[in-house]
């Protein structure tokens, strides 16, 4: 607020009425949003959703989930690995089809 009664102070007319053009602006397009805002709540309202319910839709992981390759129980611990990226130290060194999952 200090700079624009700063730029009040020291501009000429035509800066004044340029900028309340810009201000006039600014303001007929918060209308327009809020109105939109209004009318989009009403209408998901009216479907019986809320907010929360679009957000869970777009939240969610887009990657796929990989199935279990390969399972195997060490020291009552069970280890489990999809065959894709870096080989598990639990799984270096053994026969891989023994632990395969059917």
């Amino acid at each position: 607020m200090k700079e624009i009664k700063s730029f009040i102070k020291s501009a000429s007319v035509s800066e004044l009425e340029k900028a309340l053009g810009l201000i006039n602006d600014a303001i007929a397009s918060q209308k327009a949003q809020e109105a939109a805002k209004a009318e989009v709540l009403a209408l998901i309202k009216d479907k019986g959703l809320t907010v929360e319910d679009l957000l869970e839709s777009t939240l969610t992981d887009k990657r796929s989930k990989v199935a279990i390759k390969y399972r195997m129980e060490k020291d009552g611990e069970i280890f489990e690995w999809s065959g894709r990226g870096k080989r598990p130290k639990v799984f270096v060194d053994v026969d891989l089809q023994q632990y395969a999952v059917i």
